[in-house]
């Protein structure tokens, strides 16, 4: 169903008289009996506001239309750039087969490619994925979805809408047969356009998917088997100490999962548990996955170690500052001062009340690495390239200056890199450069400069400065003015 309003213009506080007042509440529908009368909806106290509501209303619906007009341009933008670069790419390609010489993992293209996805990803802020999907999206609406694109342009549509349509565009695909593939896009993209006018983004998705279901030229038995290649887990930080964990896989592998939670939720009920259902379903869940083991006895003795920061006075109960969980952010004190205990599964970090300098690396609750790794660990905390969140556990450490081009195993040209972006500095013209603080910049092949800052304070604590003593005063005594005993007597002498 969809809805279409109709405002009617030429009336405003200036021009209206009280006999079109009069009509215009004659032409609605009549009120039901026993209805008091609306005083929002009365046509003189309309007839007041100033600006006019429908002049309100107009400009909501023009700034929308903007909105939606620059994101197509954004996507204009993006594409005419990735075309040069790409044209680029090739030339680079070309010089490196008449230079001769060995071939580095990355081919010239392949690089080209890989410094654009950084250069537009730091240049909006975006982590690597967005940045991907952004200028992938921009590809399939310039060469794809030129419908869609027309109506965004025009600002007929929102760029969600133009994503819920490219997201079940892009699942049209047949290995083998691009062009029955463009077919059937074409046949999507003609029926949903319309739609995406007059329906709501989350009508719209369900929508999309049915056309998609009936428009794809393959079956789904065989998109499923595709498709399960994609399952994946998912973490995501939420507020007040809370986190969300997704998991995408087989509907019937998740629905047995999802179930047997429950029904080992069911077990524990009891007259004397105050935990509500959907709260023991979520301890069991985690219960399981945090000290359980699989089937075939994987996992066994595998613990999870994460860093936990906390304020020197807080485990001691003389402060209420909350704690730092690395990869998710700060934590209420107790938990904090439960962790600091000597849970074994996690680092804890102890820091100075004041200037937030890390004072001990809490090396008692499990093995550590070597002192100078764990060291970078704590002060990274993540893959130091812009907008990377890739936890340094899993990067590599790596030297900004390279060993062989004279670089030093030293904190302050080390910093972690995961795979992707350590590639993006060995391959690319993306290159790092340490500030001495803790801080690195880097310059991007474009000329753009980004400073990423150090996830904790490592440097000594800062001792505060003595006040400084109070100037001695000086006398001028050549402009002293005479101050004579004897008034009476003039003579200085």
């Amino acid at each position: 169903m969809s809805v279409v309003f109709h405002r009617v213009t030429g009336m405003t506080a200036e021009n209206t008289s009280e006999s079109d007042l009069e009509g215009a509440v004659d032409s609605t529908a009549e009120p039901q009996p026993g209805t008091p009368p609306d005083p929002y909806l009365n046509p003189r106290h309309l007839s007041l506001v100033d600006p006019p509501l429908s002049e309100v209303y107009d400009a909501i619906r023009d700034a929308d239309r903007e909105i939606n007009q620059a994101t197509a341009r954004r996507a204009a933008a993006i594409y005419t750039a990735q075309r040069v670069l790409a044209d680029v790419g090739r030339g680079r390609a070309d010089a490196a087969v008449r230079a001769g010489g060995p071939r580095p993992p990355w081919s010239p293209e392949e690089a080209t490619k890989e410094e654009f996805t950084c250069e537009v990803g730091a240049l909006l802020r975006l982590p690597r994925r967005t940045a991907e999907t952004l200028i992938e999206a921009s590809r399939t609406l310039a060469e794809d979805l030129p419908a869609t694109l027309e109506a965004l342009a025009t600002g007929a549509i929102s760029y969600r809408h133009a994503q819920v349509i490219m997201e079940q565009a892009w699942g049209i695909r047949v290995d083998g047969d691009p062009e029955a593939a463009a077919r059937a896009r074409a046949v999507f993209e003609e029926v949903l356009v319309p739609d995406a006018e007059v329906l709501t983004v989350a009508k719209l998705a369900d929508r999309a998917r049915r056309v998609r279901e009936r428009t794809h030229p393959e079956t789904i038995t065989a998109r499923h088997q595709k498709s399960v290649e994609d399952r994946h887990v998912v973490f995501q930080a939420l507020d007040d100490g809370m986190a969300s964990l997704y998991l995408t896989g087989d509907a019937e592998k998740v629905q047995a999962a999802y179930h047997r939670t429950l029904d080992t939720a069911l077990t524990l009920q009891g007259p004397d548990e105050v935990r509500t259902l959907t709260q023991i379903a979520a301890d069991v869940l985690t219960d399981v996955l945090i000290g359980g083991v699989t089937p075939d006895g994987l996992g066994k003795g595998v613990t999870a170690q994460v860093n936990v920061t906390v304020p020197v006075l807080t485990p001691l109960g003389k402060s209420e500052e909350p704690g730092y969980l690395a990869g998710y952010g700060p934590i209420d004190p107790d938990t904090a001062r439960r962790l600091a205990a000597g849970a074994p599964s996690f680092t804890r970090l102890l820091t100075h009340p004041e200037t937030g300098v890390v004072l001990s690396m809490g090396r008692d609750t499990y093995k550590p690495p070597a002192a100078l790794k764990k060291w970078l660990e704590v002060r990274d905390e993540t893959c130091t390239f812009p907008g990377c969140r890739r936890s340094a556990k899993r990067s590599d450490l790596d030297h900004s200056i390279e060993w062989q081009h004279g670089g030093e195993t030293d904190a302050m040209n080390l910093a972690h890199l995961c795979p992707y972006h350590h590639a993006v500095k060995s391959y690319t013209r993306w290159t790092p450069r340490h500030l001495g603080d803790g801080r690195i910049e880097w310059t991007s092949p474009a000329g753009y400069s980004y400073i990423v800052e150090p996830s904790a304070d490592m440097r000594p604590p800062r001792k505060p400065k003595p006040a400084p003593k109070p100037p001695v005063p000086i006398v001028d005594v050549w402009n002293l003015d005479p101050t004579p005993e004897d008034p009476d007597d003039s003579t200085p002498f």
